[in-house]
């Protein structure tokens, strides 16, 4: 047989054996699905971070009855049966502000910003009841009575425990709480040594309990804690956090389900000078945002004048009894303190580094006055939050 032919006989075979292996090793990568089968989709992070939920008020906190749990969400179309999104509708309070409705307080809701998304972010293990504690020591500050710095009538106690409640069935965690607030209550100086350790508490020793039971939360750097935060800016997305808050979140919204917490301290108002209907307005909003996710809002109020009078000091209080909240009054030492304890520019307070309280130097200084008196608020709170 000539060479030549021989040669392309070799080549041909060669060929129809590199076919015949390639053949056997290729095989599809995945497979059509059989009439009629379901379509399975690959897990979601969580519903919610999808999808988001217009919030809605519970009825039932408006009405002051208890709040029964919404069935899960349904299984989009097309998704078999046994598929549940992540987390349920129990676990998801919807952040929309109210329109054309009464809001908690009994007048209508702001209105404006986009919706948002507060999510329950309950614990690995269910958290346990907290139980009913004593009153707190009614204890004055430079004179001023306890119940003067601290406003919580019968009204209020029993507005507290149906939130409470309706927090607890959300799985707000109880040993926390949150901060929403401008400089005022910027790390380091607003009760974040409390956590750190280095302090003395002095007559005051009964708030250490309250100090224990929410640790961890003195010094976290809040989202809904902001240099020149206005009240308006805390329901605006466009000032939420960037990689922590999702789409059309606003900060409030945001650090009621980062940090799921069961009580809020609201300091506002120092940068909202000469808007005083717009801050009123969106104060409402951060309340109606706090109640309906379940969370205890406590209003504070400022030690300076910045809008020329006391004006919104006299707002946050009217808004205390209008939503049946607790009120901080804070305003109310700083009438005792030399230049209402505040620093040359009479909007920042003076610092205290020592945080000694046996130290008289304390009693004349605005951090040192405005972390006691929020420390007994909120002990005061975490102490009436459940009935006997």
């Amino acid at each position: 047989m000539p060479r030549n032919i021989l040669h392309l006989l070799q080549l041909l075979l060669v060929l129809l054996v590199v076919g015949l292996v390639a053949l056997l090793l290729w095989q599809p990568r995945s497979r059509p699905p059989a009439a009629g089968a379901a379509l399975m989709p690959p897990p979601l992070p969580t519903y919610s971070g999808v999808v988001p939920t217009p919030r809605v008020v519970p009825a039932a906190i408006v009405a002051g009855q208890p709040v029964v749990p919404t069935p899960p969400v349904a299984a989009p179309a097309g998704v078999a049966a046994s598929y549940k999104p992540t987390p349920t509708a129990a676990q998801v309070v919807a952040t929309s502000v109210v329109t054309g409705t009464t809001g908690t307080g009994g007048r209508a809701a702001a209105t404006g910003w986009p919706l948002a998304t507060v999510t329950a972010m309950p614990s690995a293990t269910p958290i346990p009841p907290t139980p009913a504690l004593a009153p707190p020591q009614p204890l004055s500050v430079n004179g001023v009575p306890f119940d003067a710095i601290v406003v919580i009538p019968p009204e209020v106690v029993a507005h507290v425990r149906e939130i409470y409640a309706a927090g607890q069935a959300l799985g707000r965690n109880p040993n926390a709480y949150a901060k929403v607030g401008d400089s005022t209550i910027e790390n380091p100086h607003f009760l974040t040594r409390f956590d750190e350790g280095g302090y003395n508490l002095g007559d005051y020793a009964g708030l250490q309990a309250v100090i224990d039971q929410f640790r961890g939360s003195h010094a976290r750097d809040s989202v809904a804690v902001r240099i020149g935060l206005h009240a308006w800016t805390a329901n605006d997305p466009a000032w939420a956090e960037p990689g922590l808050c999702l789409p059309n979140e606003t900060p409030v919204a945001c650090e009621i389900r980062l940090q799921n917490p069961s009580i809020v301290l609201i300091r506002l108002g120092t940068n909202d000078a000469g808007v005083s209907e717009l801050f009123a307005n969106n104060i409402r909003q951060i309340l109606d945002t706090a109640i309906a996710a379940g969370v205890i809002p406590v209003i504070g109020t400022k030690g300076d004048f910045h809008e020329g009078s006391d004006e919104n000091n006299a707002i946050l209080r009217a808004l205390a009894a209008e939503y049946r909240v607790p009120l901080w009054d804070y305003a109310r030492v700083a009438d005792t303190l030399p230049g209402r304890g505040l620093d040359q520019d009479a909007a920042h307070m003076l610092t205290f580094y020592s945080h000694d309280y046996s130290d008289p130097t304390a009693f004349t200084r605005g951090h040192a006055m405005h972390n006691l008196t929020a420390l007994m608020a909120l002990d005061a709170v975490w102490r009436l939050r459940e009935g006997p």
